[in-house]
């Protein structure tokens, strides 16, 4: 199945975009030949870019609070796994107190690099990251496989750190769903959200191999999902004018 997520505020927006990029850093790594390890630099700069205009800090300790005490109302509940929601506690309290004892804002540690600097400076110019124009770029691509995987290691360091708590937090809220099979009439569905409801994500799944996906307009008490089919392209989309069956999650804890 193809999955679509939709973020309901802007703080799990931010953290699906922290999730996406350290997976990306994380497998670039994982075979760290040179051209690997400059993905990789260059997904570390996007993470810089993220984290010097939002406060990713501040944002995921609300969030860890608010999960930590939803996770302990639903452990007063009787017939809850009393368990499992303390190993999840234990977790989040865990966390959170990684993140509060972490000096400063996320990112600051690269902000005097010197060599990362010189290369953010560059990365806004198309191919201007390689080894002609910025030979001390060249110079760390030359040294030995593990220096290179050691120090990109270090310095996605705190940003690890943060993607620990925020894996958390998404997979609490990625497990606390309710499902339903609904169609979209004439490619287009519209329903209400529960105000007594706190949602934080919206998930779509449909089969692989339709020609056509969702756009979700969202707001605090309703959301719609248009379908849009796709053959070319190269071409705009048009709305897909047959009935649609899909798969809808609405997440919250």
């Amino acid at each position: 199945m193809a999955v679509y997520e939709q973020p309901l505020n802007e703080k799990i927006r931010l953290f699906l975009r922290l999730e996406y990029l350290i997976k990306r850093f994380k497998l670039h790594i994982e075979a760290p030949t040179h051209e690997n390890c400059q993905a990789a630099i260059m997904v570390l700069l996007e993470l810089y870019n993220l984290s010097s205009r939002l406060d990713v800090k501040n944002a995921l300790l609300n969030v860890l609070d608010w999960q930590t005490q939803a996770v302990r109302r639903l452990s007063e509940l009787e017939g809850g796994d009393a368990d499992r929601l303390q190993k999840i506690l234990n977790r989040l309290e865990e966390k959170g107190k990684q993140i509060y004892s972490f000096r400063g804002q996320l990112g600051q540690h690269l902000k005097r690099h010197a060599f990362l600097n010189l290369l953010r400076q560059r990365a806004g110019i198309a191919g201007s990251m390689n080894g002609f124009d910025v030979p001390l770029f060249n110079f760390w691509l030359h040294q030995s496989e593990e220096k290179r995987v050691d120090d990109l290691t270090e310095w996605v360091e705190p940003y690890s750190m943060a993607y620990d708590a925020i894996e958390i937090v998404l997979q609490l809220i990625r497990d606390s769903r309710n499902s339903e099979d609904v169609i979209a009439e004439d490619g287009f569905f519209q329903a209400g959200l529960n105000p007594s409801r706190d949602y934080q994500l919206l998930r779509i799944e449909l089969p692989e191999d339709t020609r056509y996906y969702p756009e979700v307009s969202a707001g605090k008490q309703r959301f719609s999902v248009r379908f849009v089919k796709v053959d070319d392209l190269s071409e705009r989309g048009t709305q897909e004018l047959e009935n649609v069956p899909f798969l809808l999650f609405l997440c919250s804890l």
